[in-house]
């Protein structure tokens, strides 16, 4: 019986950031394997060649996605697995009936993603930010001050803003500092949310009560600019409000008004647009700390996911991270 045939479209310089040598060994002890021999991505008609004859396709950040060009050329095709996040852009809208299975490793970014928004909600409940400058400016910290100041996680109310793949990681995470976990998801039920270790409730009681506040939600038309005015200036003073989701999920310029009042402190992975401005005062307020959409890191867990994927199909197992066209309404 012949081996499936695998076909990486992913180029050089990047898969040897998300694909291991051992995940890459593992693929070829067991498939006949083809590698895009490419410094680039390839454009889709070198990708109709390359997939000729191919039974499982592997693409990630810049591949062409999948087309009927690209099925039609390959008959054969039966799974593409996207060693990446979203597939909204990485199928063709006619391509979706194809009968192909379609997987991300969306799950695996997540876990980078609610490691970063760990280290965000923490460094905020123990007032990082300030004390860092303090350090940096040589200015004392009265004993008193800094005792009564510093927080931890401990019995702390922290809101969760959709129980996505990260949201579910972050409160999964939350659960081992005894936090009592706030949950805004409408697609979520009272049952769901008890499973989870939370108490589903409304954005208003999130903004009023948690300690820190973050936002996992995805970026689509009934979530633009879900958090605003009203949620960031119900939010207790010295709260923590962290995004690592999308820049349009919030109201910028609501909460730059309340950051400039010194209430708030914001770790901002994401904003709208992409980059920053120049001017913005996030890049200037000494309670903000700004990074360029560094949390969903390129690393070997989403190439694990989609080789564990495409190994489970071929042994007549059900993927585990399929994306059906039902599902695009509500994911990222």
């Amino acid at each position: 019986m012949a081996k499936p045939k695998i076909g990486i479209l992913i180029n050089k310089p990047l898969r040897d950031q998300i694909l291991s040598n051992t995940d890459l060994d593992k693929l070829e002890a067991i498939y006949e394997v083809r590698l895009n021999p490419l410094e680039r991505d390839m454009n889709e008609s070198e990708a109709i060649d390359f997939l000729r004859g191919v039974d499982a396709a592997i693409s990630s950040w810049g591949t062409v996605p999948l087309t009927w060009s690209i099925i039609d050329s390959a008959p054969e095709l039966q799974i593409w697995a996207h060693a990446a996040g979203s597939v909204k852009n990485m199928v063709a809208e006619d391509a979706w009936d194809s009968g192909v299975v379609i997987t991300s490793a969306a799950p695996a970014i997540a876990d980078d993603v609610a490691e970063l928004t760990m280290a965000c909600i923490t460094m905020g409940i123990r007032k990082f930010l300030p004390f860092m400058q303090n350090m940096a400016l040589n200015q004392p910290v009265n004993r008193d001050y800094r005792t009564r100041e510093v927080r931890s996680l401990f019995r702390a109310t922290v809101g969760v803003i959709g129980a996505s793949h990260v949201g579910r990681r972050v409160i999964k995470l939350l659960h081992h500092y005894d936090t009592r976990i706030l949950l805004y998801d409408p697609l979520v039920t009272p049952s769901e949310a008890a499973e989870m270790g939370t108490e589903l409730t409304d954005l208003n009681t999130i903004s009023r009560e948690s300690d820190a506040v973050t936002c996992h939600a995805p970026k689509i038309p009934e979530t633009f600019h879900l958090i605003n005015k009203s949620h960031f200036k119900a939010m207790k003073d010295d709260a923590v409000f962290v995004n690592t989701s999308r820049g349009d999920n919030i109201d910028e310029e609501a909460l730059i008004k309340e950051l400039e009042k010194g209430r708030l402190f914001a770790f901002l992975d994401v904003t709208s647009p992409e980059p920053s401005p120049a001017d913005s005062p996030l890049r200037k307020l000494p309670n903000v700390a700004l990074t360029p959409h560094i949390a969903g890191a390129k690393s070997y867990r989403t190439g694990a996911m989609a080789v564990e994927e495409i190994c489970r199909y071929f042994a007549g197992e059900q993927a585990i991270h399929r994306v059906t066209k039902d599902m695009l309404p509500t994911i990222a």
